[in-house]
């Protein structure tokens, strides 16, 4: 038994010693060509933000389209779940859905007994999913559900959540259990649902869009692309998708970026080793890619060159990015 205890011991210590003796590696490029300060400001610190936009401590609205007037503010729990040409949907942490007109007259409101993870709404119709994977259709002017379905039990869940997708006759809802469920937009009916990922933790739709007639959906670890022809697949770890006409940009966790065609073809690739990728969106003729400690990284659309440029600060708190700026705490970046 003593000797047991002994071998016991000597495990630790070395599990304890290796454990010490592990360190984080972090991007260090070694060709940095200027220094980038976030020369605008925000009228607060931002407070909650979505992969569609973000919430100001004073309760103004950054959107993909940039800051809103000071017409329209909202409450501190607050989160702006989307955001379309003349309506805003947000919801409070207890579940309090609102559709808000960008005149600030409220247009829809309902409270569910959780929160709200994505939403997106088109004409008098309201797509969304809630914490506990339920997936609502709703007829905004009748307040009736024209579907309401729960998918399996989640357990954990990544941050990032696609929000559904209308097309002309349906609408597309991503689930928090890796699966893309196809809905008949006037119907409410279940057409067809597909499994992206089957993994039981952080499993959720990360991505989720349509060009043309190819649909392209993604959680943390697997790419499915469906198209009249065929269904393929890519498997890695995803941190983020960029789409740009007919090509996918996929951000990996070990920092390198692959371009691909629709079909998941490879194009070409670049590897920034120990980045940790943000933010990314295109924009003109490039590809903007915000790393965690302190880059802006710009490549042409083909990955054949870059450029790296050192921001002013890390970004370790929360941050938003639009069609043309970034923003990160009450500061943001134009993008040119």
């Amino acid at each position: 038994m003593k000797k047991i205890y002994t071998i016991i011991s000597i495990l630790s210590a070395l599990f304890l010693l290796g454990g010490c003796g592990t360190k984080r590696q972090y991007f260090e490029p070694e060709n940095v060509d200027l220094r980038v300060n976030f020369d605008y400001t925000l009228p607060s610190h931002i407070l909650t933000t979505s992969v569609n936009g973000a919430i100001l401590k004073n309760g103004m609205v950054v959107t993909k389209d940039g800051v809103l007037s000071n017409d329209i503010s909202f409450t501190k729990d607050t989160i702006l779940l989307n955001a379309y040409e003349d309506k805003i949907i947000t919801s409070s942490l207890d579940g309090n859905l609102i559709v808000t007109g960008k005149t600030k007259e409220v247009l829809f409101q309902r409270s569910f007994n959780e929160a709200i993870v994505s939403a997106a709404i088109d004409g008098d119709k309201l797509a969304l999913v809630t914490a506990s994977n339920i997936i609502y259709l709703i007829d905004t002017i009748k307040n009736i559900n024209l579907l309401e379905f729960e998918s399996s039990a989640i357990y954990t869940q990544d941050s990032r959540a696609a929000a559904p997708y209308f097309m002309s006759s349906l609408v597309i809802f991503p689930t928090l259990d890796g699966k893309i469920m196809i809905v008949d937009k006037n119907q409410g009916k279940i057409l067809r649902d597909v499994v992206v990922s089957s993994d039981e933790f952080f499993n959720n739709i990360i991505f989720l869009d349509v060009i043309n007639d190819t649909m392209i959906a993604a959680t943390g670890k697997r790419i499915v692309v469906i198209n009249p022809e065929r269904t393929l697949y890519y498997n890695g770890e995803i941190k983020n998708i960029v789409s740009h006409k007919d090509r996918l940009y996929i951000l990996k966790k070990d920092g390198e970026i692959l371009l691909t065609d629709l079909n998941l073809q490879k194009l070409n690739s670049i590897n920034f080793k120990f980045a940790i990728f943000s933010n990314a969106i295109t924009l003109d003729d490039h590809l903007y890619i915000i790393e965690k400690k302190g880059y802006l990284i710009k490549a042409d659309l083909d990955l054949k060159k870059h450029q790296i440029f050192r921001l002013n600060d890390e970004i370790d708190d929360k941050s938003f990015i639009s069609f043309k700026e970034f923003y990160y705490d009450n500061k943001y970046l134009k993008l040119k």
